[in-house]
């Protein structure tokens, strides 16, 4: 693998999933390149596939057909405990929901990644890791004890505390108020050119989606159009 491959290549992405009333195409055909230090926004209408362009690039969906390669890795070569240990290593993923462990605190949440990596420094990685992003005071804090702003925070440290070169983030802003937002999203631009990590993110907001140095729009399943901003 050199270090000028893309992070990310897909080649012919289908996913078909089932439904009560049948087969349903969700992506169709889908070839997209991602260069290395690129940030990059997937935009659409809601229902277009977005979402599950992500999850197949992260490997938690398994596409139909086509094949997902990050870092030069064919993902369907691997099988799940392996593609779990790959993930691990390459993907920090950030959800719209934030997607904590409610029965952990901030920093355990954290320091899951590498505590399943078998680090055995983790707590203390963890907790240098919220103080980075403004929260070196909630180390002992449930999610249920910590503001939307603060919880998307600790999702974002957790995703980025084992130094991967790909971050994903789907709907980042989306159930954070407007200045919440924008607050997160200049963290996560941040933490990610800081961190060297390329950044690939799913929004309905053109106005993040501009902060990207590429915008792919995604409509019916389809690639429609791929533009430099």
């Amino acid at each position: 693998m050199s270090s000028t491959d893309p992070i990310v290549r897909l080649d012919d992405i289908r996913l078909n999933l089932t439904s009560a009333a049948g087969p349903v195409s969700i992506l169709k055909g889908i070839s997209l390149t991602v260069e290395r230090g690129a940030h990059v926004a997937v935009v659409g209408p809601s229902g277009s596939g977005k979402s599950s362009l992500l999850a197949v690039t992260a490997g938690l969906e398994r596409p139909t057909s086509g094949t997902v390669s990050i870092a030069g890795q064919p993902l369907g070569n691997f099988d799940e405990d392996a593609l779990a240990r790959f993930r691990g290593r390459h993907l920090g993923i950030v959800f719209q929901s934030f997607h904590l462990v409610p029965t952990m605190t901030a920093q355990e949440n954290v320091a899951l990644p590498l505590e399943l990596a078998h680090e055995t420094d983790a707590l203390a990685r963890a907790a240098t890791a919220l103080g980075e992003v403004g929260l070196g005071e909630r180390l002992g804090h449930l999610p249920t004890e910590l503001s939307g702003g603060e919880q998307q925070r600790v999702a974002l440290a957790r995703a980025l505390i084992a130094g991967p070169p790909l971050l994903l983030a789907d709907e980042p802003t989306g159930n954070l108020d407007g200045s919440t937002g924008d607050s997160i999203v200049e963290l996560m631009f941040d933490a990610a050119e800081k961190a060297g990590a390329t950044l690939v993110l799913v929004t309905h907001n053109t106005q993040l989606a501009g902060l990207c140095s590429r915008t792919v729009v995604i409509e019916d399943g389809h690639l429609r159009e791929s533009a430099a901003l």
